[in-house]
C-alpha cells in the first residue's frame, strides 16, 4: 500500500474480506461489542463507497448510535477522489469527519491574524455540512500526520526543510512562551466552535515537534506544562456547563485581527453562550449587549480569569485569554 512493503494492499471487493471486516463476528462489530463506541476510518478516500456503507451498517447493527468518523482532509461535502464525487455526508456512510479545514483556519488565524480568511473558512464548512455532521466534527489542532500545533504557532515554518533539520529544531524560550500564548487562543476556538474537541496526546502538556516522526515523541512525564494542562481542564469544565456547546447553532458577533466573539445557542433548550477571545497583547473590554446580541438575556459569567464579572454591561479579557458568558435565547 503506497509503496510501504509491510502494509498490504487489500482487495476490497473480496467477499471474505468484507465478512472479516463487516460480518457478524467481524472486526467492526467485535470491538464495538468489547466496549468501543465508534470507529475512526483512516484514509476514507481509499475505501470504496459500498464498503463505507457496509461498515456503517455493521456498526449500527451491533451498537445503534455508534459513531463512524472518516479521515478526510478537505471539504467532505464536495470531495472527489479517484474520479468519484464522494457522498460521505449524504447518509449511510460517515457520521462526520476529521475537521482539517477548522484546524487550518484556527492555526492560520492565530499566527497570521487574517480575520476574513478565518471567518470565511469556518462559515464555508458550516454552510456545506448537514447539521448532524457539524455537531460531531472531530476538532483537533495536531495529528500524527502534521506538525504539532505549538511548533506551528511558535516556531519557524517547515518549508522544504528535511528530517535532519526537523529533528534538531526545538523552540527557544521566547518562541515557546509566545507559542503557548497562541496555543491557548487556538484551544479556545477548538473547544467552543461547533464539533467535538479531540486533543492529540501531549498538546495539552506543551509538546512540540515537526512532522512524523517528531510529532510522535513520548509523552513528557514529569516535564508537562502544568499551566496548559489546567487551562485545558478549565475549557472542558466550561464546555460541559451548558447544552449550547453540544449542538447549538453558531453566529459570529465580531472578528478582527485581535479578537473573536461568537455565540452558540440551542433553540430547543434555550441555552446559549457567548465566547470572547482576546489574542492581542493588551487587555480588551467587550460590550455585552449590542445589536448582534439583543436576542440573548439572563447573562451569567461562566468564566473570566480574575473573577471581575460583568461591570456596567461589559466584560474585560486579559491578553491571550478568553471569557465565556452563559445566557438564554
Amino acid at each position: 500500500w503506497w509503496g510501504i512493503s509491510i502494509l498490504p494492499s487489500l482487495n476490497h471487493t473480496c467477499p471474505s474480506l468484507r465478512e472479516f471486516l463487516c460480518g457478524e463476528n467481524g472486526v467492526i462489530r467485535y470491538w464495538l461489542r468489547q466496549g468501543a463506541d465508534g470507529w475512526r476510518l483512516d484514509v476514507a478516500d481509499e475505501l470504496p463507497e459500498d464498503l463505507l456503507f457496509d461498515i456503517k451498517k455493521a456498526a449500527n447493527a451491533e451498537k445503534p448510535g455508534s459513531l463512524v468518523i472518516g479521515e478526510v482532509w478537505e471539504d467532505a461535502s464536495n470531495k472527489e477522489s479517484y474520479g468519484v464525487r464522494r457522498r460521505y455526508l449524504t447518509g449511510g456512510q460517515l457520521d462526520s469527519v476529521m475537521n482539517y479545514p477548522f484546524k487550518e483556519a484556527i492555526l492560520n488565524y492565530c499566527k497570521y491574524a487574517d480575520p476574513r480568511a478565518f471567518r470565511d473558512s469556518i462559515l464555508t464548512i458550516l454552510d456545506h455540512y448537514p447539521k448532524p455532521a457539524i455537531d460531531m466534527l472531530m476538532n483537533f489542532l495536531s495529528t500524527h500526520d502534521t506538525e504539532r500545533a505549538l511548533t506551528r504557532l511558535g516556531g519557524e515554518e517547515i518549508g522544504w526543510h528535511d528530517k535532519d533539520w526537523q529533528c534538531e529544531k526545538y523552540l527557544d524560550g521566547q518562541q515557546y512562551m509566545y507559542g503557548i500564548s497562541l496555543m491557548k487562543c487556538a484551544m479556545v476556538l477548538q473547544f467552543f466552535l461547533p464539533g467535538i474537541p479531540s486533543v492529540y496526546y501531549g498538546d495539552e502538556a506543551g509538546m512540540e515537534g515537526y512532522r512524523d516522526p517528531f510529532n510522535r515523541r513520548c509523552y513528557p512525564w514529569g516535564r508537562e506544562n502544568l499551566d496548559l494542562i489546567e487551562f485545558t481542564r478549565q475549557l472542558s469544565v466550561v464546555r460541559k456547563g451548558t447544552r449550547a456547546f453540544e449542538q447549538g447553532h453558531f453566529e459570529f458577533i465580531e472578528v478582527t485581527d485581535d479578537v473573536v466573539v461568537f455565540a452558540r445557542y440551542d433553540k430547543i433548550t434555550r441555552d446559549a453562550a457567548i465566547v470572547y477571545l482576546n489574542k492581542s497583547t493588551r487587555g480588551h473590554t467587550f460590550t455585552i449587549k449590542n445589536e448582534h446580541t439583543d436576542m440573548f438575556f439572563d447573562f451569567v459569567p461562566a468564566f473570566d480569569r480574575y473573577g471581575r464579572g460583568i461591570k456596567d454591561g461589559t466584560i474585560t479579557v486579559s491578553p491571550f485569554d478568553y471569557a465565556v458568558i452563559y445566557c438564554k435565547v
